[in-house]
């Protein structure tokens, strides 16, 4: 189907008396949650009319495989179906009679579905993804149902049951009338090669869908650097798992978090030492942040420490070993000091479930009192 036919025929039914440019804008709400600044489309900053005539332009013809790209992998049917279903039922009878001439069996209580379908294909042609046989569209469900068998559960952990694809982010266990249900497919990465673990990705249906058709060096890469991040924080979490963490440590995070500013008057700290762990040239981010957080909460958190031990709540000592084995363990994998940093907080938050923001203040805590990080040699 042509996105010209499309367009105009949806209009006719359901722009309640939009304008071209305010029905185009309506339409890709409904599909995607991508931004018009996110669109790509040549806008002209000085008029409002530039604008308007290339989406009256774009109606006329086709989407630009530019604008087609920057949101092809941000598509919900889900929310198309969901709004197209909302209007009167007369006018989804009338559409369906429209489209009619395309599939024989649509009526209204499936035209939204269907809509739905075309509209995507629509997207991904202009995209410039090519349409799979029949055939090819087989073999691939064979063949990601035997990689869903073999190594869908350890995938699905892998990624944290959220779908990695940059820029999606969805849930792929979803919990329906009671019951946890998984929903994702297993994807290759690099479709050259062969169906390894280390090649495989789990992704929602959607994105599976789309990156089946998707060929472009550039997703490739993008999802092979996803699959490197993984492998390196899995591995540093399967290094830090028979490593304990003093479970007082839950107690002194909850008293962080109830620290008000006006405890915090008058305790600042000059983290003098934070330039002989971490040097502001590597990373000014990582040295911000730590010197940022040592400033404003140290001298708190060692009262709070120093208490929390006289009472026996903690064992101080045994804290400082922890945290001091957890760094050389990741200092002798060769992690760079933004890793070591995300790891140990990490480390925390599983234990504690706490918010990582309170599990990186604790952390900067232990770089300013050396248990983190080695004084740089020069």
């Amino acid at each position: 189907m042509e996105f010209k036919d499309f367009f105009s025929t949806l209009k006719k039914r359901i722009s309640d008396g939009y304008d071209v440019p305010e029905f185009f804008h309506d339409l890709f709400a409904m599909i995607t949650d991508v931004t018009e600044e996110e669109w790509g489309t040549p806008l002209d900053p000085a008029t409002k009319k530039a604008k308007e005539s290339s989406l009256r332009s774009y109606a006329k013809r086709t989407i630009p495989q530019k604008f087609a790209q920057k949101i092809v992998y941000r598509l919900s049917k889900e929310n198309f179906i969901e709004s197209l279903n909302s209007r009167p039922t007369d006018a989804l009878e009338l559409l369906a009679d429209d489209f009619l001439a395309y599939d024989a069996e649509t009526n209204k209580d499936n035209v939204a579905e269907k809509t739905a379908d075309w509209f995507v294909e629509i997207i991904q042609n202009a995209a410039g993804f090519v349409p799979k046989s029949a055939m090819e569209q087989s073999k691939q469900q064979l063949a990601a149902a035997d990689l869903k068998a073999k190594y869908g559960l350890y995938l699905l952990s892998e990624v944290g049951h959220n779908c990695p694809f940059p820029g999606c982010g969805r849930l792929l266990t979803k919990t329906n009338d009671g019951k946890t249900v998984d929903s994702y497919e297993v994807s290759l990465i690099d479709k050259k090669k062969a169906p390894e673990i280390q090649n495989l990705l789990a992704l929602c249906p959607q994105c599976y869908a789309t990156y089946f058709l998707d060929d472009t060096p550039k997703s490739c890469k993008e999802l092979q650097e996803v699959k490197r991040l993984l492998v390196t924080h899995n591995g540093s979490v399967a290094l830090l798992d028979n490593l304990p963490l003093e479970k007082g440590m839950v107690g002194v995070i909850k008293k962080v978090v109830k620290l008000k500013e006006s405890d915090l008057v008058n305790a600042s700290l000059d983290p003098k030492e934070i330039k002989q762990k971490l040097n502001p040239a590597d990373n000014i981010a990582l040295y911000t942040q730590v010197n940022m957080y040592v400033t404003t909460y140290f001298v708190r958190i060692r009262e709070i420490m120093m208490s929390l031990d006289k009472r026996g709540d903690i064992e101080y000592d045994e804290i400082q070993d922890q945290m001091r084995a957890i760094y050389k363990r990741l200092k002798k994998a060769k992690k760079a000091n933004m890793e070591i940093f995300n790891e140990i907080v990490d480390k925390i938050h599983r234990v504690s479930l706490q918010e990582d923001i309170y599990c990186q203040i604790i952390v900067s805590y232990f770089i300013q009192s050396c248990e983190v990080f080695d004084a740089i040699t020069k």
